[in-house]
């Protein structure tokens, strides 16, 4: 049977404003990898995005809510098994210089999300990110934007928040923004495949 979420993570004083009705039940899916799953992702800021993980070196994903809602990306992250079935990490560098690291915990559906946004994003209405971050024309504007700068300071987001597994109806329902097949593009086929030291 799967814990109850951990009181640690729930005590409103240390501002984890974000405490699901995520709870044991014995039809509740048994995660032993992020991989191959398609996720639905709440955090405590109130963004909520849907990431597809088609590999442990591909991601797509869309904005459902926040402030950049409506985004459709997909990066090249570099993927941990920290605790192998138990603990995973994913990180990656956005075109606009953004630096994202996710922290899974499968047993729970917990994330944590570390950001470091460039300040020139952090002073800017994040909506400017809204769009496909392969298409030519957006990527012109966004690098355009980030040599433009300023990068520092950055702005770090540090939270929380759960996650769930879609199921193929829910895939299916949301097939307008991701569309019937999963895109799988050659390591660096993307425009802005990049690799990190």
């Amino acid at each position: 049977m799967i814990l109850d979420l951990p009181s640690l993570l729930c005590e409103p004083e240390r501002g984890l404003g974000v405490c699901p009705a995520i709870r044991a039940s014995p039809d509740r899916h048994m995660l032993n990898s992020i991989v191959g799953k398609h996720l639905r992702v709440h955090l405590s800021n109130g963004w909520v995005f849907e990431p597809w993980f088609t590999g442990p070196d591909f991601i797509e994903y869309q904005l459902e809510a926040g402030p950049h809602k409506g985004r459709h990306a997909i990066q090249i992250p570099t993927f941990r098994q920290i605790v192998p079935g138990a603990i995973e990490s994913l990180h990656w560098i956005e075109e606009t210089g953004t630096h994202v690291n996710l922290t899974w915990y499968l047993e729970t559906q917990l994330i944590e999300r570390h950001a470091s946004v460039p300040r020139w994003l952090a002073d800017h209405d994040m909506a400017v990110t809204t769009g496909q971050n392969w298409d030519p024309e957006y990527l012109a504007k966004i690098r355009q934007m980030a040599a433009d700068g300023p990068d520092m300071p950055r702005h770090v987001y540090a939270d929380r928040g759960y996650f769930e597994i879609l199921d193929d109806k829910t895939v299916a329902k949301h097939s307008e923004y991701f569309g019937t097949e999963r895109k799988t593009p050659k390591l660096n086929a993307h425009p802005y495949a990049h690799t990190t030291p």
